[in-house]
């Protein structure tokens, strides 16, 4: 007999997690599973910033041309593995059409609104589940070394102060005056003092501690294998530890979506682009506030008493193998706008994939052709950052309640 609830949440990262959450506290009777252990995904291992601020899309004006002199260097910031796969083309092509000006003018104000009620909903999240994950509202910088790196950084903050985001333009003395930690290369900055960070890892895990008073059942180390149906309708999931009926089921699976999703004829642009990160204690000398060196794409987080750093887009399809080579990259990177950062102790090296749409926006829907099935994924690099947002939202549809963003930007059907 397969165990039955009220939703199936499938998937165990920030966004799966906070789903489980919203629909636990408005009285649904929720199951997770997850292969493996919650948390252990990219929500393990990415940047740990939660950022408002980061609301230009991935595919902008300039990046079609800075792409193909990265694409098919080993140690570049976007690299893209060579391969006859028919789905990334339709993908590309769809990223190259995204690289515009307006698409990405009506983007904006979009991550902007996601981004600022998530930021909201970790503080409300921290007190009501007496959570512990380092947060901190510090702000977040983004460094340049070169005049020409700043002149695209200004040009940025004018986009941005159109659209309600604040980002102070900062000299190199200013900002390491603001960062001491900063090296003497550093030749700008900006700055938004609204962003904020905290250790993922610990407010994942955390936040799926308290599921279960909240009566959800979470089944960890369970990989779902196939889908039940009834008269071509999905009823539940098959899983190597048995079967799973849901009345609604959330496939909150990341960059594995679109593997689940085509077994019910669904196609969802969604691709893995795999990022790195190097974590090590924290040296004597280590920023207070997070960093992205802007010309690297190589971000740079105090998280408590350890130290990331984190970056770089590999295309590469569902492949979790680490290469030495991008890691070096992420720590080159790095150690050319920070100081007191060289020797690396107790470091770990890992890697995790994203999942991208080709505009940039998250997909919050449901299948056209099963209604019951819903999708909450191509968050990118803001997965932690949308993920109580993303949870809340998926929660709020539903249950048929009136939701608190428009959800028509992160419909399936824009693609």
């Amino acid at each position: 007999m397969a165990e039955e609830s009220d939703v199936l949440v499938i998937g165990g990262g920030a966004v799966g997690v906070c789903t489980a959450y919203y629909l636990a506290r408005k009285g649904c009777r929720v199951t997770l599973i997850e292969k493996g252990e919650i948390c252990s995904g990219c929500s393990y291992g990415n940047a740990c910033m939660i950022v408002p601020s980061h609301a230009m899309p991935v595919p902008a004006p300039g990046v079609i041309g800075k792409s193909l002199k990265w694409m098919l260097k080993e140690d570049s910031p976007l690299l893209i593995r060579p391969r006859v796969d028919w789905q990334l083309l339709s993908w590309l092509l769809r990223f190259a059409a995204s690289c515009r000006q307006r698409p990405m003018e009506r983007a904006i104000p979009v991550l902007r609104d996601l981004g600022r009620a998530s930021l909201l909903l970790f503080r409300e999240l921290a007190a009501t589940e007496d959570l512990s994950f380092d947060f901190e509202q510090q702000g977040m910088m983004s460094v340049y070394t070169t005049a020409a790196g700043l002149q695209e950084g200004r040009e940025e903050a004018e986009i941005m102060a159109r659209h309600d985001l604040e980002l102070e333009i900062l000299t190199g003395e200013e900002a390491r005056e603001l960062e001491p930690a900063l090296n003497r290369r550093v030749v700008g900055a900006l700055y938004s003092a609204e962003d904020a960070h905290g250790n993922s890892h610990r407010f994942v895990t955390g936040l799926g501690d308290a599921l279960p008073k909240h009566g959800v059942d979470v089944r960890t180390g369970t990989e779902v294998t196939g889908w039940l149906l009834e008269g071509g309708r999905p009823t539940g999931v098959r899983t190597d530890k048995g079967d799973f009926r849901g009345r609604e089921i959330v496939l909150a699976t990341g960059s594995w979506t679109p593997l689940l999703a085509r077994e019910l004829g669904a196609r969802v642009p969604v691709q893995a682009g795999k990022g790195y990160s190097l974590t090590m204690d924290r040296p004597t000398l280590s920023p207070r506030i997070p960093l992205i060196h802007a010309e690297r794409k190589v971000a740079v987080t105090p998280i408590g008493d350890r130290l990331r750093f984190a970056g770089t887009m590999e295309f590469a399809g569902i492949d979790l193998s680490l290469n030495p080579t991008r890691t070096e990259a992420i720590r080159r990177g790095a150690l050319e706008v920070i100081s007191g950062a060289g020797n690396t102790a107790n470091l770990e090296r890992w890697c995790g994939l994203r999942p991208c749409t080709p505009d940039g926006l998250p997909i919050i829907d449901r299948l056209p052709r099963h209604p019951n099935v819903y999708l909450s994924t191509g968050h990118a690099m803001l997965g932690y950052t949308h993920g109580p947002i993303s949870g809340r939202l998926m929660a709020e549809m539903i249950c048929g309640e009136p939701t608190s963003l428009s959800l028509e930007p992160f419909g399936l059907g824009r693609f």
